[in-house]
């Protein structure tokens, strides 16, 4: 997909890979089905993100170390959790959309408020 596509709607794409493979409603998910899904991984995403800063914590405290070793080392893990919280939160905000716009499309599924 190109990456014009990737910056639409989350369920417009998801239709477009329906019909471009041909999958019928007879064999496709339920609607209720994809928002238990999309809420599970919502919170697998929230989780490991907040694992991510967990370990951003347990990183500085590394980079603070009079040992170049560990201070080196602390430098990396912040590197590399910093990447993991950039990433979750532009995954989780995709799966908020993804299942705002399920909402809309299936008004069943609306939470009562």
């Amino acid at each position: 997909m190109s990456k014009a596509k990737l910056t639409g709607s989350p369920l417009a794409i998801d239709k477009e890979t329906v019909k471009s493979y041909g999958i019928t409603s007879d064999v496709d998910v339920s609607p209720v089905h994809k928002l238990a899904f999309l809420q599970h991984q919502l919170e697998e995403l929230q989780n490991m993100q907040w694992r991510a800063r967990v370990d951003i914590m347990h990183a500085t405290r590394l980079t603070e170390s009079s040992n170049e070793v560990l201070k080196h080392k602390g430098h990396n893990n912040m590197a590399q959790h910093i990447n993991e919280v950039e990433q979750s939160t532009g995954a989780i905000a995709m799966i908020k959309r993804l299942i705002d716009e399920l909402r809309e499309e299936y008004p069943e599924l609306k939470v009562e408020q």
